[in-house]
């Protein structure tokens, strides 16, 4: 994937969903694992319709599960556009080497997008 095609990393954000759909399972990592895991909602955030006063609710995910914290790092910080350290970049936790392809389309995108990195 070529990030100049994407300025905007929604095809990367997308990639990186659907990895974290893959990845997500119900049994607890081994113990020895888990840092590298979340648990919690595997979809992302969806909310109500706003009411009568505009105000919406979350709504409570459908799959919950165990998730790869790498992936969700990084989705959080394309899909909200934020910027990124190159401290945070270097945290072994945010390693993206278990999936290459995913490593290799982000890394693309921020040498694309230098503004990114803070």
């Amino acid at each position: 994937m070529d990030a100049v095609t994407d300025p905007d990393g929604r095809a990367i954000v997308a990639l990186l969903d659907q990895a974290i759909h893959a990845e997500a399972r119900t049994d607890a990592p081994p113990e020895a694992e888990q840092r590298d895991w979340l648990y919690g909602g595997v979809d992302p955030t969806t909310y109500t319709e706003p009411d009568a006063h505009g105000w919406m609710g979350i709504v409570p995910p459908s799959t919950v599960g165990w998730v790869p914290r790498a992936l969700v790092f990084w989705h959080t910080v394309l899909a909200s556009g934020g910027s990124i350290s190159r401290e945070q970049m270097r945290q072994p936790a945010h390693s993206l080497s278990r999936w290459p392809t995913i490593e290799i389309a982000v890394g693309d995108y921020l040498t694309a997008s230098p503004w990114l990195i803070a």
